[in-house]
């Protein structure tokens, strides 16, 4: 009974945070703002809004490829609780500050249900350094776009050889943590931090057998299924280059269509811009600046920006609101809570490939 009240009364908070940031970010637009913008739009709202619900479809599919490791608990959740959980965990990351601070607890805490607390927290940790490794590429692959297609002075060219560089160095260290586990390391770095380390120290020898467990999960992924690995990465790259038709959209909406190229290095350019200054609340103003300088490198005109960042926030805003929504119904698609199907899962995880 206490397990019960304290989950739901972990929901009840994450539901009142996202409703609060929802509330911010339609008193920052102005419901005037949303309205003027949906109608200047037309129907093309309709279509960005779908790009996103087919784009929450492939994250939900990389992170099925994750889950399911041939374990009979990673069968418990099916495609539609899974696709509900992912929507609401990107509302939430989009409500926090810090984005992962926000969604991620809530996913380990939904997904826990269905597949134990360590299997639920590797998926977690797992998907979400997919998902970093997919953003490096998306801007790797965007700065190859750039030298090609558009010409710049010889300090930008320097800049980007070296956000480049920056990327790949990235990517190196994350494939580290792919091959040994990232769990540990992370603890093990905590631990040196005065005011927490006597805290993460405690942590390391309570749950020392479940942190050993989850690296071994994560490791296992690269090392023992690695066309899944693969393949994950690959759906979340694709996600990273099709959200790029909302902005392709937009410009058709207001009857100036450009090259499929260009939104793409205006997503890229708009997201690193926004990752960098991750900190700050809803990303007000990051985003905004991001279209703003990326429309002035691409000689497009600024009014422009100020129109397509401000459609993009209303549709998060919508996608947030559906996101809270979510949470709080049930989706009846054969999905088994863990207790129904193994009661020793949860007590004994065992790993199984």
């Amino acid at each position: 009974m206490d397990k019960i009240k304290k989950n739901i009364t972990a929901d009840n908070i994450f539901f009142l945070i996202g409703l609060i940031a929802l509330s911010a970010m339609i008193y920052k637009i102005g419901l005037g703002s949303i309205f003027e913008n949906i109608k200047q739009t037309g129907w093309w709202f309709l279509p960005i809004l779908a790009v996103w619900a087919i784009a929450y479809m492939f994250n939900t599919t990389s992170a099925m490829l994750i889950i399911r490791d041939g374990s009979p608990e990673s069968y418990n959740i099916k495609f539609a609780t899974l696709y509900k959980i992912t929507i609401s965990t990107f509302a939430y990351n989009a409500a926090t500050p810090i984005g992962l601070a926000g969604g991620e607890p809530y996913k380990i805490m939904e997904l826990k249900k269905y597949i134990g607390t360590t299997k639920a927290t590797s998926s977690v940790i797992l998907f979400s350094m997919m998902h970093f490794v997919s953003h490096f590429c998306f801007w790797m692959f965007s700065i190859l776009l750039v030298i090609i297609y558009v010409p710049m002075q010889e300090g930008w060219l320097g800049l980007f050889a070296t956000t480049f560089g920056i990327c790949l160095l990235l990517i190196y260290l994350f494939s580290i943590g792919y091959r040994n586990g990232i769990v540990s390391n992370a603890l093990n770095f905590f631990a040196k931090i005065p005011f927490i380390k006597n805290k993460i120290k405690k942590i390391k020898e309570e749950k020392k057998d479940e942190i050993e467990l989850i690296d071994q999960q994560i490791a296992a992924l690269h090392g023992e299924r690695r066309w899944r690995f693969y393949l994950s990465l690959c759906i979340e790259f694709f996600s990273r280059i099709f959200t790029c038709s909302e902005i392709y959209f937009m410009f058709i909406a207001f009857g100036h269509p450009i090259s499929y190229i260009d939104c793409i290095l205006i997503m890229a350019f708009t997201s690193l811009f926004a990752n960098v200054l991750f900190f700050t609340p809803l990303q007000l103003g990051t985003r905004e600046g991001g279209f703003l300088l990326a429309f002035g490198g691409l000689g497009l005109t600024s009014s422009w920006a100020i129109s397509i960042s401000l459609i993009t926030r209303i549709r998060e805003t919508v996608w947030m609101m559906i996101g809270l929504l979510l949470t709080k119904t049930t989706i009846k698609d054969g999905s088994k809570l863990l207790k129904q199907t193994s009661d020793k899962a949860e007590e004994k995880p065992t790993i199984h490939f």
